[in-house]
Formats: C-alpha cells, sequence, structure tokens
C-alpha cells in the first residue's frame, strides 16, 4: 500500500500541480501507521532552486491535494494525516562521496601497481616446514587411549 501511495504522491507530483515551487520534488518513501491513520511522506528535490523550507511549506497546503488524490484512487477507506519529512539521503552520500575523494587525492600511491604477482616478492623454500622432522618431535609423547579414561 506504501508503494501505491507513493506512486500516486509522485504522479500528482509531476503531472498534476502546476507549481513551480514543487518542480522536481520526489517522494522518496511513505511510512503509514499501523492503524493507517497517519503517514509519513519523506521527499527529495533535484534541481529545484528552492530551499528545503520553502518546499515543504508548500508540501503541507497541498496536502488537502494529496488527499483527494487517496480518496479517488479509491485505495483506502480512511484517508490518513499526511506529515512531511526531507530526505537527506542524497545530501548524506554527497557528503560521503566528497570525503572518499579527499581521502583518495590525499593517499594517492603512485608507485602501487595493480598487476603486481605477489608470489614474486615471497621466498619458494626458506619458510617451509618439514612435516617428517615434525613427526619425529612427537614419538616421545604416548597417546594411549587408556590413559586418557581415567
Amino acid at each position: 500500500m506504501q508503494e501505491e501511495l507513493k506512486k500516486i504522491f509522485n504522479i500528482a507530483l509531476t503531472q498534476k500541480i502546476n507549481d513551480p515551487k514543487l518542480s522536481w520534488v520526489n517522494i522518496t518513501e511513505v511510512v503509514i501507521s499501523k492503524d493507517l491513520r497517519y503517514a509519513k511522506l519523506y521527499f527529495s528535490h533535484y534541481n529545484n532552486p528552492a530551499n528545503t523550507k520553502t518546499i515543504l511549506e508548500h508540501l503541507i497546503k497541498s496536502s488537502g491535494f494529496f488527499k483527494k488524490q487517496i480518496a479517488g484512487a479509491k485505495l483506502m477507506r480512511t484517508i490518513p494525516e499526511l506529515s512531511f519529512f526531507y530526505d537527506e539521503t542524497e545530501d548524506r552520500a554527497e557528503k560521503v562521496d566528497t570525503l572518499i575523494s579527499t581521502l583518495k587525492d590525499e593517499w594517492e600511491d603512485d608507485d602501487y601497481d595493480p598487476d603486481i604477482d605477489i608470489e614474486d616478492y615471497l621466498d619458494d623454500d626458506e619458510d617451509l616446514i618439514d612435516l617428517e622432522d615434525e613427526e619425529d618431535d612427537y614419538e616421545d609423547f604416548d597417546f594411549d587411549e587408556d590413559e586418557e579414561d581415567e
């Protein structure tokens, strides 16, 4: 039901509302309470020059229109109270991308060669263990099962 409401709201925003302050606004998520009385709508805006507060005010003013869209779709018996929240996912992702790019620039390693073969740098025979010699070390121990039971 949440996905259907999201589709209804996005169609209303893109095709039915002629408010320039709401251009490029997208409903990213709809969360409905268990009793279906309340719905939280998370929005984002791409390439919209208006600030988030202005967009939020216009969405609140348009909430009656959104409720009419729900009623017209006959999706729910009761029309939920709508509340709008800014979805900060894009802002957070942009900050993470910026942080990663600065770290990458800071730690750029010109000597790194992805085609390097680690086997060329390992000593072949120096650290190998001779298992036959190791078995001789354990001959002094008597592993008798009868003694373990006592």
